[in-house]
């Protein structure tokens, strides 16, 4: 499936016309047929909230899952919490991205201790309530152990990770063709995983993106500056940087 948004509202369609349900991961049990879509936002909130107002507009609920340790965005922000609540009020819901590298993780107890002192602080800023984790870069440990917590649902439980068909868009490239997948209809229960940065309105490659994404970065620094350091247009004009 190529990352366009058409293509993507066509695998909804694809889903609708298959009798899939879309579901979330408390209610799930509650059809014959399930599909949970899954987000994680890995780079930009920005990216998130378009996909989130698309699925919006088709009708269908997913989870988004918001990474507390990133350098790309910051959820202490009032820009960053009101974009994460607009996806929110959307009908969409909000999961804890968990980015294990950051500790130094040994065991289960070790890594139950983190995301529920993570989960912890993610819900006194954002004010609202997360009930899911996903892992950002799983390892294998993660991967192969049917990891349960007390608090918070793991989508790397076996539940979700092996009971159900789960395919991803990682690296911009799908391990296996998700539309045959939906089209087969050999499964009862999907769980597909997508990263909202990757998807446009027109045809780009991965470098298109990237460089696209890294350009914008410069301005969105200087705009900052600008919110934070009085006159900075006496020293460096807006469009100075628009040329770098």
């Amino acid at each position: 499936m190529e990352f366009l948004y058409k293509q993507y509202k066509n695998m909804i369609g694809l889903l609708r016309e298959k009798g899939y349900s879309f579901a979330d991961y408390l209610n799930y049990s509650n059809f014959n047929k399930a599909v949970i879509l899954r987000h994680d936002v890995d780079f930009s909130l920005e990216k998130a909230l378009e996909m989130a107002e698309i699925e919006k507009k088709e009708e269908v609920q997913s989870t988004y899952f918001i990474l507390l340790s990133t350098n790309f965005y910051n959820i202490f922000s009032k820009e960053s919490c009101d974009i994460i609540k607009k996806i929110q009020s959307l009908g969409h819901n909000i999961g804890l991205h968990f980015d294990e590298k950051k500790y130094d993780i040994t065991d289960k107890e070790s890594m139950e201790f983190y995301i529920t002192k993570e989960k912890e602080i993610f819900e006194e800023v954002l004010d609202m309530e997360t009930q899911v984790v996903s892992m950002h870069r799983p390892s294998k440990w993660v991967l192969e152990s049917d990891l349960q917590f007390e608090k918070i649902l793991n989508t790397y439980s076996q539940e979700f990770f092996k009971n159900f068909k789960y395919v991803s868009d990682s690296r911009m490239h799908w391990r296996e063709d998700v539309m045959e997948i939906i089209k087969e209809e050999n499964f009862q229960r999907l769980h597909i995983l997508t990263h909202p940065f990757w998807y446009s309105d027109k045809d780009e490659a991965m470098k298109e993106k990237l460089l696209h994404f890294i350009k914008k970065a410069e301005f969105e620094r200087y705009r900052s500056l600008k919110d934070n350091f009085r006159d900075l247009d006496e020293v460096i004009e807006e469009e100075e940087v628009r040329c770098l």
